[in-house]
């Protein structure tokens, strides 16, 4: 079974405080960007990975605003469920943006990267977002499969989407982009997690933080 999560900040306690004790062998756990847990590279995040490398379930994540992609870059890049992925351990791996994967006999596309807000840009880890060649290869992937998935996992919402939450929100491009793609493509869900609530814009347009969602 696939289950979906928010932003976890790199914090090991939200595998204990959220509903993730459902997860059972063999089950997918996608994040939908800001897994901060490859961000310096320092003796506690390894210990921490090395835990999580001991979870019977895989641990899919897109990057979110605020990731050390450099870092996570240095990982290994393999073939992984028919697209590309980071394989930061035996059962954890960062999708590749763009990418489109058959995980669970579902289409999922993955598109990560985002822009914090101004206020919360690091100078050291500067936000990234996708690369003009990502969003083609996006496209292209999405002609491929005749304009329809079964769910697609960002970390920025479509724009429209973005301002019915929160009519004060800035827009960037991606968010534009997003839009685009939600009016073109025939999707299952939808799941993104940059705005840190747990709220069903709709039945297949879900903004995830904190929830857990299972998908049969």
């Amino acid at each position: 079974m696939i289950y979906v999560t928010g932003d976890m900040h790199g914090e090991l306690e939200v595998f204990s405080e959220r509903k993730l004790g459902q997860i059972k062998k063999n089950d997918t756990l996608i994040v939908t960007g800001d897994f901060g847990f490859i961000w310096n590279g320092s003796k506690e995040e390894q210990k921490n990975l090395k835990k999580l490398g001991k979870k019977k379930y895989n641990i899919l994540f897109v990057e979110g605003a605020r990731e050390n992609l450099e870092l996570i870059k240095q990982h290994e890049e393999v073939d992984f469920c028919g697209g590309k992925a980071y394989r930061i351990t035996d059962n954890i791996y960062c999708l590749k943006r763009g990418d489109i994967y058959t995980i669970e006999g579902r289409r999922i596309l993955a598109l990560g990267g985002g822009l914090p807000p101004f206020e919360d840009q690091d100078e050291e880890n500067p936000p990234s977002m996708p690369t003009d060649d990502e969003l083609n290869q996006t496209v292209e992937n999405l002609q491929a499969h005749h304009r329809e998935v079964d769910i697609i996992i960002t970390h920025e919402a479509p724009a429209s989407v973005k301002k019915l939450i929160d009519r004060r929100a800035a827009i960037n491009d991606l968010n534009i982009f997003l839009d685009t793609v939600l009016h073109n493509t025939r999707c299952g869900k939808w799941f993104f997690g940059s705005l840190h609530q747990d709220r069903a814009i709709s039945e297949n347009l879900i903004c995830v933080f904190e929830d857990v969602y299972g998908i049969r």
